[in-house]
């Protein structure tokens, strides 16, 4: 599979395919392949994990030891990410089949999944590594695809998504300049609804290359150009960038009705509006400055969203359907304040698991979002972080599924 910018420049990289077309509203393909539905669950658990370099790796990390914290891990059917969440997914969905075998336990997700990523995080600069081998985009090889190839050195180990569990329907989302939607990567399928989807099976697509699209920085990294597949509605190759760029909470994939059944848990690991100058040329100042407003506008506004479901659905937590327009579960960001006064079960987590919102006196909704080397104390406040905000969401929304805290151990610090 090419994936080279080559053939991306004769491309116009504007919305433009029998679907949809340049000032025209945004239509589907029409094409009937859908993505298999994974086995059915007692409580079908849904995560979404947002972009954020690696801090949103490492807080997706505590938010899913959470919930094999509370015992919900097994029922995860539904994982969305966008670009750092999706590394921690991908990871995630490598080692599920082993988290299985372990009864999907605890001391399970620290060690198979908690630790490793860790240890290579703390360890050694991603960054740097990318840099090191930058000779070998001297011909055809692009900075992304150099990117997938460290991203299977470090995590992945040249799995394809063809291999990828079928218990979990694991979704990488990307942005596509082509159609301006968002382009999924599945265990079955790929695509987008506008240029409909394609099989996986004999494609040798790998997960490490949809994790790259997931991440691809515009700017830093070239599109992830597929100029060899065939996609129903497509009339140029689809150009990936950073899913973050369309939808960095990951929400789109699982906002339909027909998600409704499962809990959902939402992580905002992605970065906040920025305040003072955003630089000294006027034209450059003023272009980062309206990015970070719209990139703030569109994740508030599926924030309102999806809080506003998580509301109509608050009561329904037994066994009976969810009624249309609601959702039950929760969202939190890494800025996210829950009261002190709270209700008696948010103070009872507060009691016996303190908040640490900040590592070296600094808020850790601050953290730089890069893919760089993070000291080991970072990282581990960081893991604390999401998984302690999942557990106060928890208790503040949806208590009879918190976990006992005298039976339950903290990441450590």
């Amino acid at each position: 599979m090419s994936t080279t910018a080559r053939h991306a420049a004769a491309d116009p990289w504007i919305v433009d395919s029998p679907a949809v077309g340049t000032g025209l509203q945004a239509r589907p393909c029409g094409d009937t392949l859908r993505p298999a539905e994974p086995p059915a669950a007692a409580r079908p658990v849904a995560v979404t994990l947002s972009g954020g370099g690696f801090r949103a790796t490492l807080c997706a990390l505590g938010f899913v030891r959470l919930l094999a914290d509370a015992g919900l891990l097994s029922g995860l059917r539904y994982a969305s990410s966008v670009s750092g969440g999706s590394i921690a997914n991908g990871f995630l969905a490598t080692a599920w089949p082993a988290l299985r075998e372990r009864g999907f336990t605890t001391g399970a997700v620290d060690e198979l999944v908690v630790d490793p990523v860790v240890a290579r995080v703390s360890t050694r600069s991603f960054k740097r590594s990318l840099l090191r081998g930058l000779w070998r985009t001297i011909g055809p090889t692009t900075r992304t695809e150099l990117m997938a190839r460290r991203l299977d050195e470090w995590f992945f180990d040249g799995i394809e998504l063809t291999d990828l569990d079928p218990q979990v329907r694991w979704i990488l989302n990307a942005a596509n300049l082509t159609t301006g939607a968002r382009f999924t990567f599945e265990r079955d399928v790929f695509g987008d609804y506008t240029t409909g989807l394609a099989p996986t099976s004999g494609t040798g697509l790998r997960l490490s290359l949809a994790a790259a699209a997931s991440a691809a920085v515009p700017g830093a990294f070239p599109p992830v150009v597929l100029d060899r597949e065939h996609f129903p509605c497509a009339a140029h190759p689809p150009a990936l960038l950073d899913g973050g760029t369309y939808d960095n909470t990951g929400l789109e994939a699982i906002d339909s009705e027909r998600y409704r059944h499962a809990f959902t848990l939402v992580l905002n690991a992605g970065g906040l509006l920025r305040p003072g100058v955003y630089g000294r040329v006027p034209v450059l100042r003023d272009l980062a400055r309206a990015n970070s407003l719209l990139y703030r506008q569109s994740t508030a506004l599926r924030t309102r969203a999806i809080v506003e479901r998580f509301q109509r659905g608050h009561g329904f937590d037994g066994d009976g359907e969810v009624p249309p327009g609601a959702r039950r579960g929760v969202l939190v960001g890494l800025s996210t304040d829950f009261p002190a006064d709270g209700s008696a079960p948010l103070r009872r987590w507060r009691e016996a698991f303190p908040e640490h919102r900040a590592f070296g006196g600094r808020d850790l909704a601050l953290v730089p979002t890069v893919f760089d080397r993070l000291d080991p104390g970072l990282c581990r406040a960081l893991v604390y972080r999401g998984w302690w905000l999942a557990g106060a969401g928890l208790a503040a929304f949806h208590p009879h599924l918190v976990p006992d805290p005298a039976t339950t151990a903290p990441p450590r610090l």
